[in-house]
């Protein structure tokens, strides 16, 4: 069995199924979190609760499985590794978070040196979020002023960003001089690097790795250039809106597709539950536009064997937007539909 890295709040779970009464729970599970599936399941047979692990991706709190659930006749449903975006849900639904275990503190210490601003804004992934006010007492000790955004529209948290929420970052990105990210990969600090045109000072706990990002991604952006470029040559796009509740921007997907007819291409928007490129890959267009999730385009790019552009770079496509400031895809109320 895999060393437990990652709190699985045992105590909520049993409160939740001896308060439901419930007899079968589906069981999400996000990919890295499958291993400590053997931990994760006694509490069910500790209850005699059926429990059916439901495999589709689960890439956030926006793709919740409430009606695969009901389908497989089951009384409530189990999220982990995600927290609670405030999404309706057919069934009881209980979000457990898996906060880690390992705290940031020591990886901290370790970088203070190399952040030199004196007044940093302070951001996480959730499973960090309960180690911001430890952090911040760190480096207040060390002269570093600390401050912590009120939460976004979808995230649940003061200082939590999600890959389609920074708003947290945003809110204070005026009165600070750069942040402090407390988390694993990249596309996070990317993300607020970009969105706030501030450098990020990334800390990963888990492997003790320091990293700077810049809003200057000289990089990432001759990536998405490279993309668009391509993307510029096709005629057929293909409009991408997710079904998954959390993701069902239609309202954005219905204007992508309207300036793309309007430039003289031919659009066509195309509904997935979940985007692969074995999905989308039959349909013949020659480009797609994502409005599901905004991390796909970014971070799975390579796995597509046709350009996949962010609604932002449709804009910037069609000459209505530079791409400097990038602009990151964040979910908007108004997106929906």
């Amino acid at each position: 069995m895999a060393f437990n890295m990652y709190d699985f709040e045992v105590g909520s779970v049993r409160d939740f199924l001896k308060r439901t009464g419930a007899k079968k729970a589906a069981v999400q599970l996000p990919a890295g979190l499958g291993k400590y599936l053997p931990e994760i399941e006694r509490v069910f047979a500790e209850f005699g609760v059926e429990m059916i692990l439901v495999g589709q991706g689960c890439y956030g709190a926006c793709d919740i499985a409430d009606e695969v659930a009901k389908k497989l006749g089951c009384d409530v449903l189990i999220h982990y590794g995600h927290a609670d975006m405030g999404l309706k849900s057919g069934l009881p639904t209980l979000f457990i978070e898996a906060r880690a275990k390992k705290g940031p503190q020591e990886a901290v210490k370790l970088y203070i040196p190399e952040i030199k601003f004196k007044r940093v804004g302070l951001v996480a992934t959730v499973q960090y979020i309960g180690y911001l006010d430890e952090v911040a007492k760190i480096l207040n000790t060390h002269g570093i002023q600390t401050l912590v955004g009120e939460q976004g529209k979808r995230s649940k948290y003061p200082g939590q960003i999600l890959g389609c929420d920074v708003g947290c970052a945003k809110a204070i990105s005026s009165v600070v001089d750069g942040f402090v990210y407390i988390g694993t990969g990249e596309f996070h600090p990317i993300g607020v690097a970009l969105a706030t045109g501030k450098q990020v000072f990334a800390i990963n706990p888990m492997s003790n790795g320091f990293k700077i990002f810049t809003p200057n991604q000289k990089e990432f952006l001759g990536r998405r250039k490279a993309m668009i470029a391509k993307a510029a040559l096709a005629n057929n796009f293909g409009v991408i809106v997710g079904t998954k509740v959390g993701q069902v921007r239609l309202n954005l997907a219905k204007k992508l597709t309207g300036l793309l007819k309007a430039s003289g291409r031919e659009a066509h928007l195309l509904a997935v539950d979940e985007l692969t490129p074995e999905k989308i890959g039959n349909f013949g267009f020659d480009a797609f536009v994502c409005t599901t999730c905004p991390r796909i385009p970014i971070d799975d790019a390579d796995r597509f064997d046709k350009p996949m552009l962010t609604p932002f770079e449709v804009e910037v496509m069609l000459g209505k937007s530079p791409i400097e400031p990038y602009k990151v895809d964040e979910v908007y109320p108004e997106d929906m539909g």
